[in-house]
């Protein structure tokens, strides 16, 4: 036993000596190649390997104005300074890159051999100049190899997409240090910088996938982008690529898991999630000019994304503008006349009528209607819709809005007990060629009506009808009480008429040459039927009729209510109705004037 022991002993030790030469020899190896590789290494054929591979990546011509500077501990790595990527035009050389240092890694034997092989790019304060065109395209296009590879590569069943052996390449990792990016996108004639780009992408070989992590300033704010594609030869190609993307920032948080192309700036399918706490912040930065979206505070969305034919639909919508909430399907038509149109249904708990209005009655410092990005066909259903001061309840309306005209309808809604029905016409964009209203209330609990309205006085109390057609030099909700015209009427039958005792306005009359309505407060006024019906103009209604029929007496009113001074200048004609005896009443003539709700009763002789 003890032998046996002492055996298995030496082998260990034995195994253990082994190991510690081989270990000693690679070591050896490794510290001596990296001492002789400054004189087996011409730095000089690195630094043009190294610019004859940048300019055969990008297609385009590289100038290096900086000394190279190569190391060969831990790893050995060279160093450009002062790198320029550029391509000529009509014009002259247009400088697309500037990079302050830009190094990489390669293979000491293939460099000893003369044909160093690159990897783990780092690119140190590069400045990229991006130019899109009318039709998206980007003149960073070219016949580098990278464009090789997008031209020839081909999606695969399975969601990845493949490469010709010949067209394919090792690329590694790049890291950007203090980067930045200008894209002048010719469309809108802006610039969008994006700068303090610090990134670490992963991408072994031009075949397979891409995935990315970057932090970035845009606008002034720190943003992180987390961005992952099997087909990122396809996505650089602007054709459709699965693509994962979360976007996180002090005023937008957002991702997307699905399809995606960089042609047109289109999602093409799955899920999406967006929400931002600064919307007027993110207009600003993004230059998306929405109604309501000056505004609005906050804002969410999530849908499932979904590409039917040239339209993009809104699956499973659930929007939410400060506490407005609302769910339903949307679609996004692509430009007619280089505007895109939004239609669909949105059904909303609650939602505001008149700040929906207010959105798009919106004007820049300049008083000119801000350019709309898009046409908007929405069916709109709520709850509650509020119309300040006033609620309507269980609403269907619809919103049409073009460059030419706005039109929102109240198809049916319930206000004051009744079905109230509208519709509101804009001229021109913001309403700047003003607007029109017509309204329609019908069978409405006229006392309520009235108190929703805050009206005081002698009014009527039943059931009945209201019409109204109104118009205007400007949005109808903002304008001034004498700058509407148009029309009003009113019906009802088997109410009463609140405040006006007819008995105690008689004898008032016999005792008193005026009188304040309010001396004569006693019993109502019955009626069978009421109609009132008169033309606005300048703050004042002038009547067309008002006529009052009861079982004891007909009222009936003539003359001008200026409203907008809350006055009255009427002529009246108290009589009993037509079927009433000899015995009955004489006719009774008076004047109404003063203030409303407690006007000056003068009899007439």
């Amino acid at each position: 036993m003890p032998r046996k022991i002492t055996r298995q002993k030496r082998r260990t030790e034995r195994f253990l000596q082994w190991g510690l030469v081989a270990v000693l020899t690679v070591l050896s190896v490794y510290l001596v190649s990296r001492l002789a590789a400054p004189y087996l290494v011409s730095s000089s054929l690195v630094r043009s390997a190294l610019e004859r591979a940048v300019a055969e990546w990008t297609g385009h011509t590289v100038h290096i104005k900086g000394a190279p500077e190569i190391s060969f501990f831990p790893e050995p790595r060279i160093t450009l300074n002062a790198v320029r990527i550029s391509k000529p035009t009509a014009e002259g050389e247009k400088v697309l890159a500037e990079i302050e240092r830009l190094s990489a890694s390669f293979g000491l034997l293939d460099a000893v051999r003369g044909s160093p092989e690159f990897r783990e790019f780092r690119l140190g304060h590069p400045r990229v100049f991006v130019e899109r065109d009318q039709q998206a395209r980007l003149d960073w296009a070219s016949e580098g190899r990278l464009s090789s590879a997008v031209k020839s590569v081909r999606p695969r069943e399975d969601g990845h997409q493949t490469l010709d052996a010949d067209a394919d390449a090792e690329v590694g990792s790049v890291t950007v240090e203090e980067g930045s990016i200008a894209i002048h996108d010719q469309a809108s004639r802006r610039t969008f910088v994006v700068d303090g780009i610090l990134a670490d992408v992963s991408w072994p070989r031009l075949s397979s996938a891409l995935t990315a992590y970057v932090t970035l300033r845009t606008g002034g704010r720190e943003a992180r982008l987390d961005l992952s594609t099997p087909q990122p030869l396809l996505l650089f190609g602007g054709r459709e690529a699965s693509i994962g993307l979360d976007w996180t920032s002090p005023i937008l948080t957002a991702s997307f898991d699905g399809r995606a192309s960089l042609a047109g700036d289109d999602l093409v399918s799955g899920a999406m999630k967006a929400s931002s706490r600064d919307v007027k912040s993110l207009a600003a930065l993004s230059g998306v000019h929405l109604p309501g979206i000056e505004t609005a505070q906050t804002a969410s969305v999530s849908a499932e994304l979904v590409r039917t034919g040239r339209d993009l639909r809104f699956d499973q919508l659930e929007l939410t503008v400060d506490d407005a909430h609302a769910t339903g399907i949307l679609e996004l038509s692509p430009p007619e006349s280089g505007r895109r149109r939004l239609s669909g249904t949105l059904a909303f708990d609650r939602f505001d009528i008149t700040r929906l209005l207010d959105a798009f009655s919106q004007k820049d410092d300049s008083g000119e209607a801000p350019p709309r990005q898009l046409d908007f066909d929405l069916s709109l259903s709520a709850g509650q819709a509020r119309l300040a001061p006033f609620t309507i309840e269980n609403i269907a309306a619809s919103l049409l809005a073009t460059p030419d005209k706005i039109r929102f309808d109240i198809a049916d809604g319930t206000f004051a007990s009744g079905r109230l029905q509208a519709r509101l016409d804009g001229a021109g964009p913001s309403f700047a060629g003003g607007g029109t209203l017509q309204l329609s209330l019908a069978d409405a609990d006229l006392s309520d009506l009235a108190e929703r309205l805050t009206l005081k006085g002698p009014l009527p109390d039943g059931r009945g009808s209201l019409e109204l057609a109104l118009k205007a030099d400007r949005p109808i909700w903002t304008a001034d009480p004498s700058g509407i015209d148009g029309t009003i009427r009113l019906a009802a039958s088997a109410g009463t008429l609140r405040g006006v005792d007819t008995a105690a306005l008689r004898r008032l009359a016999g005792e008193k040459p005026f009188f304040h309505l309010s001396e004569g407060i006693g019993a109502d006024l019955p009626f069978d039927t009421l109609v009132f019906a008169a033309h606005l103009s300048a703050g004042s209604a002038t009547i067309d009729e008002a006529r009052i029929k009861g079982p004891s007496d007909d009222l009936q009113l003539s003359g001008i209510i200026p409203y907008a001074s809350q006055g009255l200048a009427l002529s009246a004609t108290l009589s009993p109705p037509a079927t009433a005896g000899d015995a009955a009443a004489p006719p009774l003539r008076f004047f109404i004037g003063g203030s409303w709700p407690d006007p000056v009763m003068s009899p007439a002789p």
